[in-house]
């Protein structure tokens, strides 16, 4: 029996409330091998859903699915209004819908301009793939109004179709499930939860409340779900806007009458935001009895009316992205936590730890007196490690083994975030660097070949976040960008001075990009050669590092590279050490003097560490960079490169240096080709210097 299977054996449940003293079966650990890691759909039983192929409509959880082949349907977001809309010409399919009805259905009492009217339906037609000539699903009559014209198939009958079809596979989140069965459970009992699920974009919040409602959803019949979604606003929030989209949810689901129900007699302030659900009569009675409604009323109302709605069915509300969400909602949120009844409801709420962490966050002063006060828990979401890339990888490839090297090359571009490990399997995918035969994934070439990218999508999130912050901030982040010797770790003490920016200003910068934006991370103190010690710090992800780095202009960032070559070769003291990192930091910046010195000191630190291929690696790479001198200074730089591989070969052509060395006879030949020039070149120095009309 499957972990799912015996999650729902154990859990059986009469219609009607559960009392607190009732002995249930504790919930065991969920387990998380089969769970999709996406915004998908399983194909459970879909009581009162429409399809139009290759579409059905959601009217319980108010979405869109696309229906796919491989059984992993794909979730389409709307607009609570665009959704109402479309569920609209849905249910009066085949007949012509005009606009005034419309109006009148969906937005009763008040003027809304047809133009508002059109906008919905070019919103649904994009998200359907229709067009107004030609369409498919929606057909514009004019000067009269709409008809859904495509066939639909009523679903409210459908069996269960396979509970476990997963499209990605969500793996490293066995912990975190069981404590969101735990805490069920203890809402069953009467205890109401209020549970926090934080983490960095990307870092499967979504997928991990997406699963634990599937499963809650199969295996706990007798429960009552609503999900809202907050939404960032730019020209302001409504309030409540979770808790209104939920409570529309539960209106139009199974049992919704009985919450009309409550809300007429307890929630009134509520009901009336819902004018489609009750009947011109009771809206006008409910209108005067909304004269002189406060805030405070609204909280009391919906508060009590949430608890007399779980006495009947357990309740699990879910909040998404609530780092966006109003202060309406937090104060909701708040007094749901506080109260004192016992109640059958869990509230599960889901936010981004770097949009929260600024210090003037309502969501944040209240998330913290509540873990105070032992009034809710959080769920803080951490990356996956190498070893379950492998699994998610391996469970991709049906079982079959991984190519070696890709789950090591994914997890170092991804750093464990699923988000950014999906995107760049698929960004690999699109650009034929991987493909697959038979389900299982092949390589195209070979691993040292593959630079991975940006994917477009995670460069335009993060541009976005970026695009937020203020110039200065932004210009920290410029000259952070640029690689060190720790890869994206930097001292305070060079940055700032190629930033034109005081030690103590760049510092604060960071720690506000650190706490506030998450962006950036303390890193290991770095000393300096004269003893001083520097705070350091490091990108929180390689990724943002890069896109940082690409947004500047060539010319800006050749100008920074140069500037900290300088800094560094003025104020480090072990220049011999960190030769090849100085050396890309002039060769960036384009002074290639500098380059060319600093790796000719690279190549005699490999040689002296017994490295003759890689000093030979790094000579011929500054004979190449020769080229870019002037005429005056090339030749003389080029013998002495030369000179030192003719080293390098006369010493690899010992017998025991090659045995000693393991130095290939591709190499030996072609470092003594290099040794034979050298002899041919020298004579013609001069007339080299004077004549040679070659652009450096």
């Amino acid at each position: 029996m499957s972990a799912a299977a015996d999650f729902g054996s154990q859990l059986k449940f009469e219609e009607g409330p559960i009392s607190p003293r009732e002995t249930l079966p504790p919930l065991p650990a969920i387990d998380s091998s089969h769970i999709a890691n996406a915004s998908v759909c399983p194909r459970t039983a879909r009581t009162g859903m429409k399809e139009f192929p290759p579409f059905w409509l959601d009217t319980v959880n108010e979405c869109l699915w696309r229906c796919r082949d491989d059984g992993n349907d794909e979730r389409i977001r709307l607009t609570p209004k665009a959704f109402a809309v479309l569920r609209y010409l849905v249910e009066h399919a085949g007949r012509l819908v005009t606009q005034d009805e419309l109006l009148d259905a969906l937005w009763p009492d008040t003027f809304v301009q047809p133009e508002v009217l059109k906008g919905q339906i070019l919103d649904i037609r994009r998200a359907l793939g229709d067009r107004p000539k030609g369409p498919l699903f929606i057909e514009t009559l004019p000067r009269r109004g709409y008809q859904f014209i495509a066939p639909i198939k009523d679903m409210s009958t459908e069996s269960t179709l396979g509970l476990e079809q997963p499209c990605r596979k969500l793996v490293g989140r066995d912990a975190a499930l069981a404590q969101l069965g735990e805490s069920l459970q203890r809402a069953l009992h009467g205890q109401r939860q209020i549970v926090f699920v934080s983490g960095e974009p990307g870092i499967g919040k979504t997928a991990l409340v997406d699963e634990f409602q599937r499963q809650v959803a199969t295996h706990v019949p007798a429960i009552r779900l609503g999900r809202g979604q907050c939404v960032e606003g730019y020209g302001g929030m409504e309030a409540y806007y979770p808790m209104l989209e939920a409570l529309g949810q539960l209106c139009r689901g199974p049992g919704g009458d009985s919450v009309v129900r409550v809300l007429a007699t307890q929630a009134p302030t509520w009901l009336i935001q819902f004018p489609a659900l009750v009947k011109r009569e009771q809206r006008e009675m409910l209108q005067r009895e909304m004269l002189g409604a406060t805030r405070e009323r609204m909280l009391r109302e919906i508060s009590e009316a949430l608890e007399a709605i779980a006495s009947q069915t357990p309740l699990l509300l879910a909040f998404e992205d609530l780092q966006w969400t109003d202060r309406s909602t937090v104060d909701l949120i708040s007094a749901l936590a506080r109260r004192r009844q016992s109640a059958n409801l869990m509230l599960i709420g889901t936010y981004r730890l770097p949009d929260v962490a600024s210090s003037d966050s309502p969501l944040k002063a209240l998330k913290q007196d509540l873990l105070i006060h032992q009034l809710c828990h959080e769920i803080a979401l951490e990356p996956l490690g190498e070893v379950e890339v492998v699994e998610y990888l391996a469970a991709e490839s049906g079982g079959a083994a991984v190519p070696d090297g890709l789950a090591g090359l994914i997890y170092r571009h991804s750093e464990g975030n699923p988000l950014f490990m999906v995107a760049a399997l698929e960004h690999m995918t699109q650009r034929g660097l991987i493909s697959r035969e038979n389900g299982k994934c092949k390589l195209n070439l070979p691993l040292e070949e593959i630079a991975l990218e940006v994917p477009e999508s995670l460069r335009q999130m993060i541009e976005i976040q970026i695009d937020r912050l203020s110039s200065e901030e932004q210009r920290v982040l410029e000259v952070a960008s640029l690689v060190s010797v720790g890869r994206s770790r930097f001292a305070v003490a060079p940055r700032a001075a190629i930033g034109d920016l005081e030690r103590v200003a760049f510092e604060d910068v960071c720690e506000t990009l650190t706490r506030r934006h998450c962006i950036l991370r303390a890193a290991t103190p770095e000393k300096f050669p004269d003893g001083t010690v520097y705070p350091c710090y490091e990108f929180v992800h390689a990724l943002y590092r890069e896109v940082c780095y690409r947004r500047m202009a060539p010319a800006r960032r050749a100008n920074l590279h140069r500037r900290l070559g300088e800094w560094v070769e003025a104020h480090w003291g072990r220049v011999n050490e960190d030769a090849a990192w100085l050396a890309g930091h002039f060769e960036q910046g384009g002074d290639w003097p500098r380059a060319i010195k600093y790796l000719q000191l690279a190549a005699d630190t490999a040689g002296r560490l017994f490295g003759p291929r890689q000093a030979a690696v790094i000579l011929e790479h500054a004979l190449e960079l020769v080229n870019r001198l002037p005429d005056a200074e090339r030749a003389e730089n080029e013998i002495t490169i030369l000179e030192k591989l003719r080293t390098i070969c006369n010493a690899s052509l010992d017998s025991r240096a090659i045995e000693a060395c393991d130095t290939p006879g591709p190499i030996l030949l072609k470092t003594e080709a290099i040794a034979e020039a050298l002899e041919s070149r020298a004579p013609c120095e001069s007339l080299r210097t004077a004549g040679s009309t070659r652009m450096p």
